[in-house]
């Protein structure tokens, strides 16, 4: 997203700077859902627990938040191509990302 945000001549000196944009834009329904899955995305990849039950809680909290995962990512590939022009380079995983975001919602 910092990345989209810079091209498109926008503020990315800070995360939540780039996040409120995308919340204007659509692209990110809202800042708190982004910012709480990327909090347990960052436990899930940084505890190295061995309390199971915790362990599983974290990644059921990833998969419930995985529908806001995959429609953000697929409104930012949209306005990324309407706003900016800018596409794949190649189609070599597009077949793979729309079947996930339509088997997934």
């Amino acid at each position: 997203m910092r990345h989209s945000a810079l091209l498109a001549g926008e503020s990315t000196d800070s995360f939540l700077k780039v996040l409120s944009l995308f919340e204007k834009q659509g692209v990110v329904d809202a800042t708190s859902d982004w910012q709480r899955c990327r909090a347990i995305r960052n436990i899930a990849a940084h505890d190295y627990s061995t309390h199971y039950a915790q362990i599983a809680e974290h990644f059921n909290l990833l998969n419930e938040l995985s529908d806001v995962l995959l429609m953000t990512s697929k409104r930012l590939v949209t306005w990324s191509a309407e706003q900016l022009g800018i596409f794949p380079a190649t189609q070599d995983f597009s077949s793979e990302f729309d079947s996930v975001f339509q088997t997934s919602l």
